[in-house]
């Protein structure tokens, strides 16, 4: 071989391993920056203090903060709001409505209709009963999962739907009534609550190659003699890089703080009980009770809670009435109380920390969307 190739050659392997480990130290590089940055975030959290604190007959909160709602008209886009959820993500407000379509992304701050997509049945890529997760990549507006086939989805910023096959997939259909409250916690990473032998419990799911792990993290059981997971309906969200998880109850006026692997455990206790014990078992019996926390709303600094402290039954006689108010309450991620909001107004949810709004999908109204101030 001629003495120039040779050398020539030596001099492109030179440079390829070279580049090879350039590669490989950005590589590096990215991930202590990407390390660091996530202590520098969990370190401005304070030390979540075990225990459970008691308000009973107590307002932590102070006065109410009353806030008036501005009714916005986004466009022509005819559609019902029907145990819907909403979420923020990259100037996009996205919901999902028990309708057909089933979910819709409006462009903020105008909430013009995007695109409709997904189409309700029981088709094998239909959808019955969905919920939308946050997602902490920049890869997609949020995630899909239908919980009648434990079907994972992406959603992009085009309006695509894309299946996930992981990691879910392998786990028995739902039965009706029950679902997967999923959170994303990172790549292949989820935590989520669904029902287990004492009720319901948090549980974690990993997925590393072909590897998929599966381990109960937290029983959230308030009795041992209440074990209908029905009895323990609620809300779940976390906030990863603040290491914590929280769960509100519906029919408890209580909310646990926890970190991700549940090993301190702070308890928010209004000591307010009052649960008919027979009305899970019964036709509707559960509107018999209370309805204490039904949504949920994870951002950086804080988590907001969707309040009603009324029957089902009470909520509709004032609507008759066009008396529509709901509250927010506001708590840092170590479950001290912020202050609490009463909005003129009654839906579903969600905020933008950010740019201090407050964004509500009334049921009560052909324009559903309301927008609020946050001080």
């Amino acid at each position: 071989m001629n003495t120039k190739n040779i050398l020539f050659g030596i001099g492109l392997l030179f440079l390829g391993t070279c580049g090879d480990n350039k590669m490989v130290q950005k590589q590096e590089e990215k991930e202590m920056a990407q390390l660091f940055q996530k202590e520098e975030i969990v370190a401005e959290l304070a030390r979540l203090e075990a225990g459970e604190l008691f308000f009973k007959n107590k307002n932590p909160f102070g006065d109410d903060i009353l806030l008036k709602g501005k009714q916005i008209v986004g466009d022509t886009a005819i559609f019902s709001v029907r145990e819907s959820q909403l979420l923020i993500k990259n100037n996009y407000l996205i919901m999902k409505s028990l309708t057909n379509p089933v979910f819709y992304i409006f462009n903020l701050p105008d909430l013009r209709l995007q695109k409709s997509l997904g189409k309700r049945g029981q088709a094998p890529d239909d959808f019955l009963f969905p919920t939308i997760i946050p997602s902490v990549s920049n890869d997609w507006l949020c995630y899909l999962f239908e919980n009648s086939q434990n079907k994972l989805y992406g959603l992009d910023e085009k309006g695509d739907i894309q299946i996930i096959n992981k990691p879910f997939e392998e786990f028995k259909k739902q039965e009706l009534g029950a679902t997967l409250q999923l959170a994303n916690v990172s790549d292949d990473d989820f935590m989520y609550v669904t029902d287990s032998k004492t009720g319901k419990s948090i549980f974690r799911i990993t997925q590393k190659g072909d590897s998929i792990n599966k381990k109960e993290v937290f029983n959230l059981g308030l009795n041992p003699t209440r074990k209908s997971p029905f009895t323990y309906i609620g809300d779940f969200a976390v906030n990863p890089q603040k290491n914590r998880m929280v769960y509100a109850y519906k029919y408890f006026k209580i909310i646990k703080f926890m970190d991700l692997e549940a090993q301190t455990v702070r308890t928010i206790n209004f000591e307010r009980d009052g649960f008919n014990e027979e009305s899970p078992y019964k036709i509707n019996g559960l509107d018999q009770n209370i309805t204490h926390y039904w949504g949920v709303c994870a951002q950086d600094n804080y988590v907001y809670f969707l309040y009603s402290g009324r029957t089902p039954e009470d909520v509709w006689k004032e609507s008759q009435k066009e008396n529509y108010y709901i509250f927010v309450e506001q708590y840092d991620w170590n479950g001290n109380p912020i202050c609490r909001y009463k909005l003129d107004q009654w839906g579903y949810f969600t905020i933008d920390e950010k740019n201090k709004k407050l964004y509500l999908a009334s049921t009560n109204h052909d324009d559903p969307f309301f927008e609020f101030q946050l001080p």
